[in-house]
């Protein structure tokens, strides 16, 4: 019987190394039938083992990463998402899906069916057939098991390169499998990306929904990422895309267009538009009360009750494990984060004890800010190098580690004014910026005769480019106008 198709792109190598790692993909039995394509896949994985990786990484990500703590919607996805799961070619893989609360713009799965978005990502889809079909991506990827052929496949470097080396010496094979590694990642980009839409759109359909939403997506996406790709350029930073998306526009994407158009359908599917605007309905847009918020360089986390305030020409960054600030010439550093408890230390042991011997503690002083102590020093290396401002404050119950720190010793003198400065504002959320600490949420409104995007954007709290982005999340970029009737989504 004919063989089915082996999934590797390895062209440009040698017949004599194509016969080897074909004869290698057998003898270490690691060719099996994928489920999803029906093609010989390379992987050194049990689905047993897959199952054991995504338990284990879907720990880590829920211990590094903030989980949205609203259950009506976490419910929604999950229903949502068992809806495309289920008519997947891996119906019995115990599938979670989570929102992550973040503002990224992203998503995506772990091995054995744990499946990720972010609340960022939520607020620019505009029907439950486009969550759908982000989540039904998601599930492709699990059911084509892309992730665990790349695992296979950078293990493979390894074996391949003791077959290899036996007939091409070391040098050369190391050359050789350094190239195989970077083929398969670069030529699964693309092709993983593409078969992921081509299987979610079945499932879409499968599922009730309309499999065009699948291009409605990769089409939002594709707008914001040209958007953010001109703020982050103006901002002189790297933009952080959805890995999904394409170098190509989805309107002039054949291969995409073809993808969606082949899949097989009863009906022409649901849309749900306003089923999903509803649910979305008060989400946080950017930062969340529940993990912080900045509001003219100052962070207000109204859970944990503090207020700190950062100079004018710093930049801030919160992350989930830590705060993170910078100067605009990014010539020094300003960490924050929660440290562990220590019973019967005060804030003056606290931080020595965070100092080992190569280090010597001078200027130390205490800090009492209302209700909250603390206590703060210059670290100084004995040995030479550049100084650290360590701070550490016990407020209500929990212990915050504050350091500042610069690139070049020379200047931090004039940096630690501006750390004390910093640590000297940190104090008790204000009763007065209790609203302030929410945050923007959305809020559905209907259009009314003569609404435009730009009279929004007067009223709107969104501080950048208001006007692009409440385009952007009513899929109206980037000259779009309101419908009079039209469901819209603002920003409050």
């Amino acid at each position: 019987m004919p063989m089915k198709h082996l999934s590797f792109s390895l062209s440009p190598y040698k017949g004599t190394v194509l016969i080897l790692l074909i004869v290698s993909c057998f003898s270490f039995s690691g060719c099996v039938v994928n489920p999803a394509t029906g093609d010989y896949d390379f992987v050194l994985m049990s689905e047993q083992e897959e199952l054991n990786v995504g338990s284990k990484n879907n720990l880590k990500v829920r211990n590094q990463l903030a989980i949205l703590d609203t259950q009506t919607l976490q419910r929604y996805v999950q229903e949502v998402g068992l809806k495309v799961a289920r008519v997947s070619h891996r119906p019995s893989l115990p599938y979670q899906f989570t929102v992550i609360d973040s503002p990224e713009v992203n998503a995506f799965a772990l091995p054995g069916g744990y499946i990720y978005v972010y609340r960022g990502l939520l607020a620019y889809l505009n029907s439950e057939a486009e969550l759908a079909a982000v989540l039904a991506h998601e599930v492709a990827h699990v059911t084509a098991r892309h992730s665990v052929q790349q695992h296979g496949m950078s293990t493979a470097s390894n074996v391949f390169g003791q077959v290899v080396a036996a007939y091409t010496g070391v040098g050369i094979a190391g050359d050789l499998t350094n190239i195989l590694g970077t083929a398969v990642v670069r030529g699964y980009g693309r092709e993983h990306e593409l078969e992921a839409d081509g299987l979610g759109a079945s499932y879409l359909a499968k599922a009730g929904y309309n499999p065009q939403a699948m291009i409605n997506v990769v089409k939002v996406l594709k707008n914001h990422e040209v958007w953010a790709t001109k703020k982050a350029e103006a901002e002189g930073k790297e933009a952080s895309t959805y890995h999904g998306i394409f170098s190509t526009h989805p309107d002039n994407d054949k291969r995409l267009q073809e993808v969606v158009a082949n899949v097989p359908t009863k009906s022409q599917g649901k849309v749900f538009s306003r089923r999903y605007l509803e649910k979305i309905n008060g989400l946080a847009f950017g930062e969340s009360s529940s993990t912080g918020v900045t509001i003219n360089n100052q962070f207000l986390h109204k859970p944990m009750n503090f207020k700190v305030h950062f100079p004018q020409h710093w930049k801030i960054i919160n992350t989930p494990a830590r705060l993170i600030a910078h100067p605009i010439e990014k010539s020094a550093i300003f960490l924050m984060e929660q440290g562990p408890i220590k019973n019967g230390f005060r804030p003056d042991a606290y931080l020595k004890s965070l100092v080992d011997q190569r280090y010597r503690l001078r200027g130390g002083q205490s800090i009492h800010i209302g209700n909250t102590i603390g206590y703060t020093a210059i670290v100084q290396p004995k040995l030479g190098g550049s100084f650290i401002r360590l701070a550490v404050f016990f407020h209500e119950g929990k212990v915050f580690i504050l350091q500042g720190q610069v690139k070049q010793s020379s200047t931090f003198a004039s940096y630690d004014v501006e750390f004390l400065q910093i640590i000297n504002s940190f104090q008790s959320l204000p009763p007065q910026d209790y609203q302030r600490a929410e945050g923007n949420k959305i809020k559905l409104i209907k259009a009314s005769p003569g609404m435009t995007f730009s009279a929004l954007a007067k009223r709107s709290p969104i501080q950048e480019q208001a006007e692009l982005q409440l385009r952007l999340i009513n899929d109206m970029y980037p000259k779009g106008e309101p419908k009079v009737g039209q469901w819209l989504k603002v920003i409050e």
